[in-house]
């Protein structure tokens, strides 16, 4: 094994097992969820989108983390990671706090931009209030996670992960369902346990980092506009980019709401179905973000490039074997989530679909991750955001041509623009003049952590 190839996947292996096991807290909601009923089912499907913008605005921290952490480790500036590790942790916690309670008032708004139904909306803020409230939870480990990958450790932020799906795994149900009539939360309780696994693998992983010396004390903090700066330049296009990702799928869900539960339902299957394919793409990413951010930090950007196009080779390997399955199982795939048998068919028409076009997917993200490492995050949301607004008039055109399949198909279509148009962008290189201008600052030389 090639020198390069073995430090690609020794990074995306558990990068990209810790992607995938964090898809398990999706699928494992949808499954009890399942289990109340479909109108259940539905409900939680809008929440999820909803949640994918929530967390796409709570990891704008996460993300700036990242790739600061790099840039400065591949400089061997280690006092500065350690400061920017301490800094984005408070950061997270003031901000994550603040966005939650905002988000929570503007719910119903949402709800009657949809046009949902009374019941839908009461099912949907059942998951989505005690959410928000608890957003530090699933915040902080983000962040934490970033900075043990900046330093370029995915090992920890996977076990982390795992350890917090394993408490998932049992308090879920707990919940959901309770115990002789206690604990019976219902789609509330689906949150609440997602919460308190996040939190307790949070606890465990801020130990660990100062036990390896990674992050300064709490006593040395001291605000620093330049840093938060910095992240919120890194992060906030990306961020914004998922939020306009999500909300556009809230409006896309008013088009589904034609279809009723039917609609809703096979959507959702749809999306959990594809969930495994974009968590690897994103562990990928996640691994692109590290070795380009590294590399750019060292002035090295000959390497970054190479480190990025090795990246996506493997990924698209990797998503082709995915997208042959899941084409030719896609009745089974979809039979996991739902015994409906009018659902079933519908779903496995949309999974066929989804099949055709994760490759392109797969490119996206992790260009998309190399472009953050690089600190040059705006292309993604110069290309993503208006593709992405492109698909509520597509959708309307082609639902009123091939029904509820002409949705899914106005989705393949801009995600193949994505995926074009991003890696032609990226091979232009303007991403080589980007590297954090934190770095020009003068630190005193520090012996290298133990990681």
């Amino acid at each position: 094994m090639s020198s390069d190839r073995k430090i690609i996947l020794s990074l995306a292996i558990p990068a990209v097992m810790q992607t995938v096991v964090r898809s398990l807290f999706v699928i494992i909601d949808a499954f009890w969820a399942g289990k109340l009923g479909s109108n259940e089912l539905a409900g939680l499907t809008i929440a999820t989108f909803v949640v994918w913008g929530i967390l796409s605005f709570g990891e704008l921290i996460a993300t700036g983390t990242n790739s600061l952490v790099a840039q400065a480790t591949g400089a061997g500036d280690f006092k500065l990671a350690k400061k920017i590790s301490l800094e984005n942790i408070i950061n997270t916690f003031l901000y994550s706090v603040t966005f939650g309670l905002l988000i929570i008032p503007t719910l119903p708004f949402l709800w009657s931009l949809v046009s949902l139904n009374e019941l839908h909306s009461t099912l949907a803020s059942e998951y989505l209030i005690p959410f928000l409230v608890g957003l530090p939870c699933i915040t902080l480990l983000l962040t934490v996670s970033a900075i043990f990958r900046g330093y370029g450790d995915t090992r920890t932020p996977f076990y982390l992960l795992l350890l917090a799906v394993i408490l998932n795994f049992f308090l879920a149900p707990l919940f959901i369902f309770g115990y002789n009539g206690f604990l019976e939360f219902g789609l509330t309780g689906a949150a609440v346990s997602t919460l308190v696994s996040y939190f307790f693998a949070f606890i465990v992983g801020i130990i660990l980092l100062y036990k390896r010396n990674l992050i300064d004390k709490f006593r040395s903090f001291r605000f620093d506009f330049p840093v938060l700066k910095e992240t919120f330049k890194i992060g906030f296009p990306i961020s914004l980019n998922g939020v306009a990702f999500s909300f556009i799928y809230i409006l896309i869900s008013r088009v589904v709401a034609d279809y009723g539960t039917l609609g809703f339902a096979a959507m959702g299957i749809a999306h959990r179905s594809e969930a495994m394919s974009y968590q690897i793409s994103v562990g990928f990413a996640l691994t692109a973000s590290i070795l380009v951010g590294q590399s750019v930090g060292a002035g090295d950007y000959i390497k970054a490039e190479k480190h990025a196009y090795k990246i996506m080779r493997y990924t698209s390997f990797v998503l082709l074997i995915y997208s042959l399955l899941l084409f030719i199982f896609s009745y089974q795939v979809a039979s996991v989530f739902t015994s409906d048998l009018d659902v079933l068919v519908v779903a496995s028409v949309f999974n066929k679909i989804t099949a055709t076009i994760i490759f392109f997917s797969g490119i996206e993200v992790v260009t998309s991750g190399a472009f953050s490492g690089a600190g040059d995050s705006l292309p993604p949301a110069f290309i993503g955001t208006p593709l992405n607004f492109l698909r509520i008039p597509l959708a309307a055109l082609f639902s009123s041509l091939w029904g509820l399949n002409g949705i899914w198909l106005a989705i393949a279509l801009t995600v193949f623009l994505k995926g074009t148009i991003i890696f032609l962008w990226f091979r232009k290189g303007n991403w080589k003049n980007k590297r954090s201008k934190l770095l020009l600052k003068p630190f005193p030389e520090e012996s290298v952590p133990f990681t």
